[in-house]
């Protein structure tokens, strides 16, 4: 839709439970990779790899589930962190 499939190598979408208090509801967390071997890799930030209007368009969409209390977006690039969330 946005032509980011060839810029982007990764986007895990993860549901962790961290409800900023709000009862019964659980949080989202996206990072977005660039790489080309996994073993090493980048995150797409926001403004300069991933335009700002699919972060938003992103986040309204997964807050239409009313379970869902915060959406994040995570900055942690490889290494130290992991392709997947860990």
């Amino acid at each position: 839709k946005h032509g980011l499939n060839k810029a982007l190598a990764q986007m895990p979408i993860v549901s962790f439970p961290v409800n900023f208090g709000q009862e019964g509801k659980r949080s989202i967390g996206i990072r977005t990779m660039i790489t080309n071997d996994f073993m090493t890799g980048d995150i797409a930030l926001p403004g300069r790899d991933l335009p700002i209007d699919v972060i938003h368009e992103m986040v309204t969409e997964i807050l239409e589930d009313s379970s869902i209390a915060r959406v994040v977006y995570d900055l942690t690039s490889k290494p130290p962190g992991t392709t997947e969330w860990e």
